[in-house]
């Protein structure tokens, strides 16, 4: 059985942990078992919205993690465009959040132990968001 994993209450983060690394480092999308979608904020049929978030993770693998300016803060719904929980094949637990950061999209993972890190979306790799 799986570990309960408590993101209302993160853990202290160590700002130099995914220092270095990049989003496939830490998140593997090929790794990623099951996609819990809390937000979409798109016209996309919902079939459409889990791919495109599987399909971002996998085109951005190579994004560099950036540290974030945010504390942990108590777990809520994000006000981005996809907002969900990822479940690793490793039992792992992260949360992402996907939004629009001036021209760009931006995304922010935090992990089950607090660990937290922000990467760009390109928009040359971005998938469209309609059928």
């Amino acid at each position: 059985m799986a570990a309960d994993v408590n993101l209302a209450k993160p853990g202290r983060d160590d700002p130099a942990r995914w220092r270095g690394k990049t989003l496939g480092d830490v998140v593997d999308a090929s790794e990623v078992e099951r996609v819990i979608l809390l937000r979409a904020a798109t016209s996309a049929p919902a079939d459409l919205d889990l791919r495109n978030v599987r399909r971002m993770l996998a085109a951005h693998a190579d994004a560099p993690l950036q540290a974030t300016d945010e504390h942990a803060v108590p777990w809520r719904v994000r006000d981005g465009i996809w907002h969900a929980v990822l479940l690793m094949r490793s039992g792992r637990v992260f949360e992402l959040e996907i939004d629009a950061d001036g021209g760009g999209r931006r995304g922010c993972l935090l992990a089950d132990d607090g660990a937290r890190g922000c990467f760009d979306l390109h928009r040359s790799r971005l998938v469209p968001t309609e059928p």
